[in-house]
């Protein structure tokens, strides 16, 4: 906890005021701390483990060291006891990402915005893999939006740096992982890449991946025979009829079952760039 005291900050400077989200073994909270609105992630503090709370200083302590525009900002960390860690973080006033397709139509969302968010995603990716950080969990719930400072990835506390790049099972959400993170238990940047193109499938149809697969008795295809079809190459993310072209062709080879054949970050980073500055006057 010693390195810690580096971003300490007064716990008595911040107000929560309420939930904005909960997940398996924390909230996030929307707060203020000197006069600044602020999001705050907090342990579920009864139910707290060891392990839990370590994970989540790791988090801190990652969070800490990064600075890009394109991932949520760390302001600091603050705690009365180490039970009570709370992580502050600058507030992003539209939501995530999953909640925005589910609450948008297409014509409210158009590919010309689309097209400048994968941007964004993308050059996160391309800071994190340059550190040699895999993300792990890169889903639309973890890509947050606002109407001014743009779109950022967070939620670092799955992520670990390359040589530490073994999960364990159960980390990360499994309609976005690449085959062979469902099958080896093993990431690699590339599986980061794979992520990325299930999240323009969600960018292209506004739903789930494999929301709509269904099984022969007509019902929804349940987790488990969705990993088993994915690891056999039997099912593919869908990109609806209106993805375009070039987007498509390069979402493919994002969640390529060959890992070796995906692109790199910076491969689709200068890909996106090309295309704004050509296509829609932007960058």
């Amino acid at each position: 906890m010693h390195e810690m005291e580096l971003y300490r900050i007064a716990d008595k400077d911040i107000t929560l005021d309420h939930i904005l989200g909960s997940g398996a073994f924390a909230d996030v909270w929307l707060g203020t701390f000197q006069c600044q609105i602020v999001a705050v992630k907090q342990l579920h503090a009864k139910r707290v483990t060891m392990p839990q709370l370590q994970s989540f200083v790791d988090e801190i302590q990652l969070m800490s060291t990064f600075d890009s525009p394109y991932i949520v900002k760390f302001i600091g960390a603050a705690w009365t006891r180490p039970l009570d860690m709370k992580c502050v973080m600058e507030f992003m006033n539209g939501g995530d990402l999953r909640d925005f397709l589910a609450n948008h139509s297409a014509v409210e969302f158009p590919w010309t915005e689309k097209v400048v968010h994968i941007q964004s995603i993308v050059e996160a990716l391309v800071y994190l893999h340059s550190l040699n950080i895999i993300h792990r969990d890169l889903k639309s719930r973890n890509i947050l939006l606002d109407s001014t400072k743009g779109t950022k990835l967070t939620d670092f506390g799955v992520s670990k740096e390359d040589m530490e790049a073994t999960m364990t099972m159960g980390v990360g959400t499994f309609r976005w992982m690449a085959p062979e993170v469902i099958k080896n238990h093993n990431y690699t940047v590339a599986s980061d890449i794979y992520s990325l193109g299930m999240v323009i499938s969600e960018l292209a149809t506004h739903h789930i991946p494999f929301e709509n697969e269904l099984a022969a008795n007509g019902q929804r295809l349940g987790d488990m025979p969705i990993m088993v079809k994915v690891v056999a190459g039997e099912l593919n993310p869908s990109f609806g009829n209106n993805c375009p072209q070039w987007l498509h062709t390069l979402a493919l080879q994002c969640v390529s079952h060959d890992a070796t054949a995906r692109p790199t970050a910076g491969q689709l980073a200068h890909r996106l760039r090309s295309h704004l500055r050509d296509e829609y006057s932007i960058v």
